[in-house]
């Protein structure tokens, strides 16, 4: 990009420049100076002659040129996405049955009319089986559970820059001589000055601040096995098989002859004047416990873990800010001659 500006006034820094006794150079501030004729001769390969007839023919034109600098400011603005994960925790049910067995006695006693006397017999048995949901347990578990998400954020800052250019503008000279022409006086600034940019902006790299981000943006849980810890909370009772299903053992203390079913034969009720027959449940002995289907409950949110900030584009916020035009480096004085410039001399002050 190139942007010319007419400036009022060229500000030079006074120079000094001995090449040579015969190539005196000198400008100040106000373009007021002298160019030795040698220097002038020497830059077009000009002989005495030669040199003569072009000084007479006002040939040479000089100006100068003052390189400069300008400081620049943009505010800009960035972009960025940041990856997260959460931790999240499901508590579970799961219901449970449970078998088991149980121990039962029976005691029977009969007294008979017909001269038996009293008969007492006892026996032992067992009940049981599987017994699906006869008694229902819960237990909570827990699993882990991870989700991904995105959230976008800003973050504004300011970018430093240069703008390198140059102020030029024409000298008023006229011809010194002493005899012979000896050089050139140097008499002041001519005309209009003007401004002009060498090369493209120059920006550093930008100053951010801190990034400002909004919410995550989750997707669903990923959860792991569940986990349980303790027992199954079961209630107290079983639901039992009718004693008419019992595994009876073999009577004990069966006198020969005798028969326990006599004092539970209807034949007999007549001869029969008292009875006894008393069942009773014994020890319970537990059996395996089946799991059964857990149920899915309420999700418990975690820590969110703040992942890595994908940056993007960085984007001007305002016009660029312009600063002052100040002088970079050695002033320079040019001479032009058929169409051809030369630079006479680029001094280090």
């Amino acid at each position: 990009m190139k942007r010319t500006t007419t400036i009022a006034g060229l500000t030079l820094t006074a120079l000094t420049l001995t090449v040579g006794t015969a190539q005196a150079f000198t400008i100040d501030t106000d373009g007021k100076g002298f160019v030795g004729k040698g220097e002038v001769q020497s830059a077009y390969n000009l002989n005495n002659a030669a040199m003569q007839k072009a000084v007479d023919a006002k040939a040479f034109t000089f100006k100068a040129e003052q390189p400069t600098v300008q400081e620049l400011t943009q505010d800009v603005r960035q972009t960025g996405t940041q990856a997260g994960t959460q931790d999240g925790t499901m508590a579970l049910t799961q219901l449970a049955s449970q078998s088991a067995t149980q121990t039962v006695t029976q005691d029977l006693t009969c007294t008979f009319t017909n001269g038996s006397g009293t008969k007492t017999f006892h026996r032992e048995g067992v009940r049981g089986g599987e017994r699906t949901g006869a008694r229902e347990g819960v237990r909570v578990g827990v699993r882990e559970g991870v989700r991904a998400g995105e959230r976008d954020g800003v973050r504004t800052g300011v970018q430093s820059g240069k703008q390198v250019g140059s102020l030029a503008s024409d000298l008023n000279v006229t011809d010194k001589k002493t005899g012979q022409y000896t050089g050139f006086n140097l008499k002041g600034f001519t005309g209009t000055t003007s401004y002009s940019t060498v090369g493209p902006q120059v920006w550093e790299a930008p100053e951010l601040g801190a990034w400002e981000f909004g919410d995550y943006h989750f997707g669903a849980y990923e959860f792991g096995a569940a986990s349980f810890a303790g027992d199954y909370a079961f209630s107290d009772a079983y639901t039992w098989e009718p004693v008419s299903v019992v595994e009876w053992g073999t009577w004990e203390n069966v006198v020969p002859g005798e028969n326990p079913d006599d004092c539970l034969r209807s034949t007999n009720a007549d001869k029969i004047t008292q009875i006894s027959d008393v069942i009773t449940p014994g020890a319970i002995t537990d059996g395996a416990i089946t799991d059964g289907d857990v149920t899915d409950g309420p999700v418990t949110d975690g820590a969110i873990s703040d992942g890595e900030v994908t940056p993007g584009a960085i984007t001007a916020i305002d016009p660029v800010g312009y600063g002052a035009i100040t002088d970079d480096g050695t002033p320079k004085v040019l001479v032009t001659y058929n169409g051809v410039t030369k630079v006479l001399t680029a001094a280090t002050l």
